[in-house]
């Protein structure tokens, strides 16, 4: 292949349309959301009398091998990628459910430290370099040589259950290959029979084997991911762009395919991630609602300290996230052993694929720096403006130093990723779980002797009456005292409780394309992986910097009220006070760049990080760090959460993530991103959106593109960490409301990922139309 021209290319593919299968198979795919499909059976116990005795590890690994032994096997008309969720020919849809293979006791023993047979929390991204370079093959090799060596019991059954649920992905494919060889038999039309043919040829060696060629890493990449879903491993992709790149480049040096061909081929691996999206209201007769929000308000009634002060759920939240998997995808970034720009072809293939299928899944991330090429961003600006808040930005040169900060090492910093929301993580390496601390309730005991304004339950020590508060300092103390107890009670349980995951939910598949578990003879829940990662969201921050802003002002300085008054007013959720409450709310906010409110807010962050920093250097057998956000529940923290001091009613939502409050984007744009990168966010190596809205008219043509561009570069410079841009017109939006049947395609960020506007409960689109004519996201 001669030298190839990726500017060229980027700049031209936008321009151009799918092919004529893809654009079929786009179609396919909104129709088959809106068809209910009926489940595949779920494949009978493992238990029995000879298995009875065996470790529940093993017993998982054999019921990983037995799900795939039985799960339907597929491949949709006139794709070439084989292995689906949902078969859409034959109208069924795969599940996650695994046989039975824990007793009731060990179910039982597992519940006392809140874990169940589905406790994988999926908040991960599989070593995907590891399968495409040594096929389960060289990985069963690796755990076979281990085995010979290893003295402990409990190494010996995890190697042992490795081997069994490698066992069960080669089954997966073989059965794959038994399928396509049947259909093309089959086949009339000689060219599909020769599609069906390669890709039996290509499942016949992967994912057995290393992959030879860009067609078998796509094949061998997606059907590890659909075998981790199948069994209950809802996970990330990692950085796709940087390990199947360097089979698409030998391809292309070979002659063996064509750009226009990869780029087809990119297109068909995109899609895959979409067979599987529903209809909410299908997906609300597959589910049984009722029984759901019962177990929701169960889990609000028995909350304890480490999960204190967090949401009301409902089936608001369950519908909401319908089509949401954990499919994130990261692209960009730099190549972890130079540190050099990774931009190649993949990265371009990729954008281009998601800007055609304009659907939801992957959750699409690209990794921004100084060094990222100008027509990367204008590709990924063009993106944009399909709406939608993807691709989300991440800033390579905050993220690093963050991740560098918390002892991680530059080469392993270099090569992050995010999981399944947008939490920055080591793809392949990490073992990841977190807790949410909602920041604006730690305001709220504060203020309300430790008790909770919704419900009035005690959920903190009592830190006295505010009439005890003589002064700012010692407001400032008592919320962060309260940081404290829920970060420190938080992270002792889960050194408590990590490994004890074993108990019931092990991952043998998953722990195999882990690096860590096989080296060691460890599953990942025993604490197997190189990196074991606890983290804390703390939510509604933006709120608490306003709050702590107003207080100082009309409380401290102006003498306006009393910290008494202030709290009786907030009780009665400023009935009978509007006059304070307007001005609380008048007073400078986060987001407008204001020098009194930014101040607190660097301050706060500042105190945030050093607290978890504390934490780290206490658990060393866990890695602790800290990050900012409400992923999509931004909601729902609210609907647990009372008034505020910044003049916030009860109940009423909170800002997305770590964006302004409502109202307080007074300096537009410009003045968000000021106030964002002033807070100290490169000790968030968790990461912490900055969710920004803009009318479709401010895109429009060449201009609106170098806008979004210049606003990419802006917020590089200014040390941003994580932004999202979602593009839509809250005119649109309610004409969508009307007519849903024309906007098929019309999508939005929904904290951690995006979704289809017409499919949100009318709670949730009510909001977002809010937020679009606000200016915010």
């Amino acid at each position: 292949m001669k030298t190839f021209d990726i500017e060229q290319y980027s700049r031209r593919i936008v321009e151009s349309k799918p092919s004529q299968r893809v654009s079929w198979l786009i179609d396919a795919t909104r129709e088959n959301m809106l068809v209910k499909n009926e489940k595949a059976p779920d494949p009978p116990s493992v238990l029995n009398e000879k298995t009875g005795k065996l470790p529940v590890i093993i017993r998982k690994a054999m019921a990983e091998r037995a799900k795939l032994s039985c799960a339907p096997v597929g491949i949709w008309d006139k794709q070439v990628f084989a292995g689906c969720f949902t078969l859409r020919e034959e109208r069924i849809v795969n599940t996650y459910a695994l046989p039975e293979f824990a007793y009731p006791e060990e179910q039982k023993e597992g519940e006392k430290y809140g874990f169940g047979i589905y406790s994988m929390f999926g908040h991960i991204s599989p070593d995907y370099k590891r399968l495409l370079k040594l096929g389960t093959d060289g990985i069963r090799k690796m755990a076979a040589e281990q085995l010979k060596t290893a003295e402990d019991e409990t190494a010996r059954a995890f190697l042992q259950a490795v081997l069994i649920s490698l066992e069960g992905l080669e089954i997966y494919a073989s059965r794959h290959v038994d399928m396509l060889l049947a259909k093309s038999e089959a086949e009339e039309d000689p060219v599909r029979r020769q599609e069906l043919l390669r890709t039996a040829a290509a499942l016949g060696r992967v994912p057995r084997y290393p992959a030879s060629s860009f067609f078998e890493a796509c094949q061998s990449a997606w059907l590890l991911h659909l075998a981790l879903q199948l069994t209950d491993n809802y996970l990330a992709l990692g950085r796709p762009d940087q390990y199947l790149y360097p089979y698409l480049e030998k391809d292309l040096k070979e002659n063996r395919l064509t750009v226009e061909e990869a780029q087809e081929l990119t297109d068909l691996y995109m899609l895959k991630f979409n067979e599987r999206s529903q209809d909410n209201e299908v997906a609300a007769e597959m589910m049984d609602l009722e029984m759901e929000q019962q177990k929701q308000e169960k889990k609000w009634e028995e909350r304890k300290l480490y999960d204190i002060g967090q949401q009301r759920y409902n089936v608001r939240d369950t519908i909401d996230a319908i089509n949401h998997w954990n499919q994130n995808v990261m692209i960009g970034g730099c190549i972890p052993e130079t540190g050099e720009d990774a931009t190649n072809l993949m990265t371009v293939m990729m954008l281009e694929s998601f800007r055609r299928m304009r659907m939801t899944n992957p959750v699409l991330s690209v990794r921004l720096s100084g060094q990222t090429p100008d027509y990367l961003k204008r590709q990924t600006a063009i993106t944009l403006k399909t709406g939608g808040g993807l691709p989300a930005l991440y800033n390579d040169e905050t993220v690093i130093k963050g991740y560098q900060k918390f002892g991680v090492d530059l080469e392993d910093a270099r090569d992050y990723a995010n999981n399944g929301c947008w939490e920055c993580i080591l793809p392949g390496k990490t073992d990841f779980y977190f807790i949410k601390l909602n920041a604006l309730k730690c305001m709220e005991w504060a203020l309300n002797h430790g008790r909770c304004h919704i419900d009035g339950k005690q959920e903190v020590p009592d830190q006295g009456d505010v009439s005890e508060i003589t002064d700012f300092e010692a407001l400032y103390k008592r919320v962060l005292d309260n940081f404290k107890i829920v970060m420190e009670g938080a992270a002792a349980h889960m050194v408590e409780t990590q490994h004890l995951r074993s108990i019931v939910a092990p991952v043998p598949l998953l722990s195999a394309f882990l690096e860590g578990p096989v080296e060691k003879g460890k599953d990942m829940t025993q604490m197997g992986a190189r990196f074991i990662l606890g983290g804390t969201i703390a939510e509604g921050i933006s709120h608490v910097i306003d709050s702590l802003c107003a207080i100082r002002r009309v409380v401290f300085q102006e003498k306006y009220c009393t910290m008494t008054e202030l709290a009786d007013a907030i009780d009665h959720n400023f009935e009978g006070n509007e006059k304070l409450r307007n001005k609380l709310d008048s007073c400078p906010k986060y987001g407008a760049n204001e020098e009194e409110a930014d101040e607190i807010g660097v301050r706060l962050t500042h105190d945030y990080a050093e607290l978890m920093m504390e934490i780290d250097g206490k658990y060393p057998e866990m890695k602790f760090m800290p990050g900012i956000g409400t992923f999509s529940w931004y909601i729902a923290v609210g609907n647990g959460t009372g008034a505020s001091a910044d003049g916030r009613l009860a109940a009423e939502p909170v800002a997305s993530n770590f964006s302004p409050s409502k109202g307080a984007m007074t300096k537009g744009i410009t003045g968000a991103l000021l106030s964002f990168s002033k807070m100290n966010l490169d000790v968030m190596p968790l990461g912490s959106p900055l969710d920004l809205g803009m009318a479709g008219q401010y895109v429009q043509g060449e201009e609106g593109t170098k806008r979004l561009v210049g606003l990419m570069d802006t917020f590089t410079q200014l040390g941003g960490n994580l932004l999202t841009i979602s593009v839509a017109d809250s005119e649109t939006l309610r004409d969508a409301q009307k007519h849903p049947e024309n906007y098929k395609d019309l999508r939005v960020r929904m904290g951690g990922w995006s979704a289809y506007f017409t499919m949100l409960s009318k709670e949730q689109q009510e909001h977002h139309i809010k937020k679009s004519e606000s200016g915010f996201f």
